[in-house]
């Protein structure tokens, strides 16, 4: 067992782990953040012939060069239909966006440019050569792989799916995830609170739709009290019917804080305790066979945190998926930070804005690990690495985004 590690190293051991989740087919309906298991290739040309790029007049360049000038309307051509006809010198053919391309036409002038009357259209505008056409293959071409696999599906990829004949993809199968909240103080929202001492079972619900959004299958399995057999009958329960098992308190170092010990009893291989990171130092990862367990800290910002730092790449590693982490990007501080420790790398909550062009970020003032007010709104992480205890204003940081 790995006893507080780097940031880094934590997150090798996570995404060094060879387990893969079966795939199984399903709808295009259904495919929305689910990681795709095969390659997406093009069955033909894309569009498979020149076609107008707008509502307009096909014409021949070479007509249109001494604009303004007057054509004869030789008749139209809707979207869909197959063209019969050769532009001749002098004519010209009403087009709308997506018509076929017919013989003789090099150019379409848009609608806006023209005024067709008793048979004929001004073109007021003269255009070069092959302007407003797309030629075949524009948009890709018949062997291409336009989406690869391992990737995770969005609105383009499966719109892509869909023009390419694919109405089922195969995907990997969700993650099941189980949640498991520990503390004999915890009650449930519908619960009666009746005591400064009660406090109300956040991180379960904050869990579950983390977990929907990282493309899992969330399974709540109830809160538990701080009972060493309870805790041991919950995760046993967990590793039976999910792939993934995430308590939340109980890891720390208390003297009902049972988890660490528990899952050592159950069989878990403990592969890192305790990470230099803040918020969410006491964390807590394991495998047995190919079932994974992490060991969340109770604080419910620390929950979030570490689920996005490490729960998440774990479930997409998983999955199958090529890109495992939170996207990132680099941003400006708007204000000095300082800090007064700076032997962990920081994950600062930060507002995120956009101003002229830049992405701007500014730490916000309470950085408490329970107030789960701080992460509402346009929030974001800025990173403060290990050793360092200011940042200037207007300086670049590198910054996850987490919403």
């Amino acid at each position: 067992m790995r006893t507080y590690i780097t940031y880094e190293e934590a997150l090798r051991i996570i995404t060094s782990q060879n387990h893969l989740l079966p795939e199984e087919t399903v709808s295009l309906f259904e495919a929305h953040n689910r990681v795709l298991r095969e390659d997406l290739i093009a069955d033909r040309d894309d569009p498979p012939a020149p076609v107008s790029a707008m509502d307009g007049y096909g014409v021949r360049g070479e007509d249109v060069e001494g604009a303004p000038v007057e054509l004869k309307v030789i008749g139209e051509i809707p979207a869909g239909k197959v063209p019969e006809i050769e532009l001749k010198r002098g004519e010209a053919v009403k087009l709308f966006t997506g018509s076929l391309i017919p013989r003789g036409v090099n150019t379409v002038v848009p609608v806006e440019y023209t005024e067709e009357r008793r048979g004929k259209v001004l073109i007021r505008k003269p255009l070069k050569k092959w302007q407003n056409v797309r030629p075949r293959g524009e948009n890709y071409r018949k062997g291409e792989v336009l989406v690869e696999r391992g990737t995770v599906l969005g609105a383009p990829e499966i719109g892509i799916a869909s023009s390419v004949g694919k109405p089922f993809l195969r995907v990997s199968s969700r993650p099941r995830v189980g949640i498991i909240a520990t503390g004999s103080e915890v009650f449930e929202p519908w619960e009666e609170v009746n005591s400064p001492s009660q406090i109300r079972n956040t991180n379960a619900y904050t869990l579950y739709s983390l977990i929907k959004e990282a493309g899992g299958e969330p399974v709540y399995l109830g809160k538990i009290k701080d009972l060493r057999e309870d805790t041991a009958t919950k995760i046993n329960e967990g590793l039976r019917n999910c792939d993934v098992v995430i308590t939340t308190g109980g890891i720390s170092m208390g003297d009902y804080d049972f988890v660490k010990e528990v899952v050592e009893e159950v069989g878990i291989d403990v592969l890192f305790y305790k990470v230099k990171v803040k918020p969410g130092k006491p964390v807590l990862f394991g495998r047995k066979g190919e079932k994974f367990f992490f060991g969340l800290p109770g604080f419910p910002v620390s929950t979030v945190v570490s689920f996005n730092l490490f729960v998440f790449p774990l479930l997409r590693k998983i999955e199958g998926a090529v890109e495992l982490l939170r996207p990132t990007v680099k941003a400006l501080l708007k204000a000095d930070f300082k800090r007064k420790k700076a032997e962990r790398r920081e994950f600062v909550r930060v507002e995120i804005s956009f101003e002229d062009g830049k992405i701007w970020v500014t730490p916000l003032k309470s950085q408490g690990s329970g107030v789960l007010t701080s992460l509402v709104g346009k929030r974001a992480l800025m990173v403060v690495p290990e050793g360092t205890t200011e940042i200037k204003a207007n300086s670049e940081v590198e910054t996850i985004l987490i919403k």
